[in-house]
């Protein structure tokens, strides 16, 4: 990950340098591997970066080289183009300055306009200045992956990657939203624009923004899903299809300048990414399985070691006991910026501590896969027809039937 931050101010002043360093400041842990700065008129913007795609000349911002430095679009970004060079074939290789592959959102950018992002595929958050226009362009992935929050304040337009770099900069205050707080408690997270603080708002998943004189005066949404429905076909036509996807989106997420590797679980899910790693990878598949002893919870890594075992992956096991939960429980409450109550979260801390202590950037995971296949009861259940017990997922939270939080509160 990296870290992106950006003031436009209303009035056209210079944004204060003092709130940008504030903010690459916040942001320098999601980016150990350099810092940029690029201030134009009334926007200033900077980067703090994690480098995984074109070691050497991939520091952001990144200019257009097609105008005047002066003039220049200005791109900085958080996140991955899987199809930044089927990208670069299409717009020639001769417009690109560095091989980063948050370049080519630029260039389809200038070609496009504002619904460049419609040819992206990849988990991003990007901010473009065109100082031409005179104007910011933001935008996040369809899926939401990679986070992006703004405010809209007396001083103009801010943004970043995580809400706590607003806040800090002294751009927004820590003022709590009661209903997201009641929210977060029955549901386990907060839902739609809004954040658990008052003024601050989430980029929506696939949401592209227009910011002028410090103010949003345009707004665009690419859906992550088809509006079509499921589309008919034989069994075995399927399954090549299937094969096809996976084999294509495990291999693009592969394309790294850095060591990659994996979280294996003994669910349906790790285990389809660990097989198609395994065919597309010559070494050995890098895999972190997370164990629980003293508990109740399941403990997964004597079927994710055979697993292991049948494709010779290279498998590191890391215990998570009742020691590790107290002393890890307020590391992770501080790093956790939009709140969440997934218990998953702390043993994923820990493997993503033991992956960088192996010399690993890049993680790739299962996520999203038990949906797809039916990896709990909940989804089987769901796809049967009702003659074969089938029944609709129900809509539950943490509070059901305690008879609390029944009213909206008012402190």
């Amino acid at each position: 990950m990296c870290g992106i931050a950006g003031i436009m101010t209303w009035d056209g002043s210079a944004p204060s340098a003092r709130t940008l360093d504030r903010l690459a400041q916040a942001l320098a842990h999601r980016g150990p591997d350099g810092r940029g700065r690029h201030v134009s008129d009334n926007v200033g913007m900077v980067h703090t970066r994690l480098a995984i795609i074109d070691l050497e000349t991939g520091d952001q911002p990144i200019l257009a080289r097609s105008a005047p430095a002066a003039a220049s679009p200005a791109i900085i970004a958080n996140g991955e183009i899987y199809n930044h060079l089927d990208l670069r074939r299409e717009i020639g290789e001769a417009a690109f300055a560095t091989r980063s592959d948050c370049e080519p959102p630029l260039h389809l950018y200038l070609r496009d306009g504002v619904g460049f992002a419609r040819r992206l595929r990849g988990m991003y958050a990007i901010a473009i200045h065109d100082p031409p226009r005179k104007r910011l362009v933001l935008a996040r992935d369809p899926f939401g992956i990679k986070p992006l929050y703004y405010a809209e304040t007396g001083a103009g337009f801010s943004f970043a990657s995580e809400a706590r770099a607003l806040i800090t900069a002294g751009l927004t205050t820590a003022d709590l939203r009661h209903e997201a707080r009641d929210e977060l408690l029955q549901l386990q997270f907060t839902t739609g624009a809004e954040t658990a603080f008052r003024g601050i708002f989430r980029l929506l998943p696939g949401e592209t923004v227009v910011v002028e004189k410090g103010r949003i005066t345009d707004r665009r949404r690419i859906e992550a899903l088809p509006a079509a429905g499921p589309r008919g076909m034989r069994a075995a036509e399927a399954l090549r299809r299937l094969d096809e996807i996976l084999n294509d989106g495990v291999a693009i997420h592969q394309r790294s300048d850095v060591p990659y590797g994996m979280f294996l679980s003994g669910g349906v899910d790790s285990s389809v990414l660990l097989a198609m790693m395994a065919r597309l990878n010559e070494k050995p598949v890098r895999a972190f399985t997370a164990g629980f002893e003293g508990c109740l919870v399941h403990d997964e890594r004597e079927h994710a070691r055979k697993l292991a075992g049948i494709v010779g992956a290279k498998h590191v096991e890391v215990n998570f006991g009742e020691g590790d939960f107290w002393r890890l429980l307020p590391e992770i409450a501080s790093v956790m910026d939009d709140p969440a109550a997934d218990y998953a979260l702390l043993p994923t801390y820990k493997l993503a501590a033991a992956a960088r202590e192996n010399g690993l950037k890049v993680i790739l995971t299962g996520e999203g896969g038990d949906e797809i296949f039916g990896g709990y009861g909940r989804y089987r259940r769901a796809s049967r027809w009702r003659l074969f017990g089938g029944r609709p997922m129900r809509c539950a939270g943490a509070l059901d039937g305690l008879g609390v939080l029944r009213e909206p509160s008012e402190q």
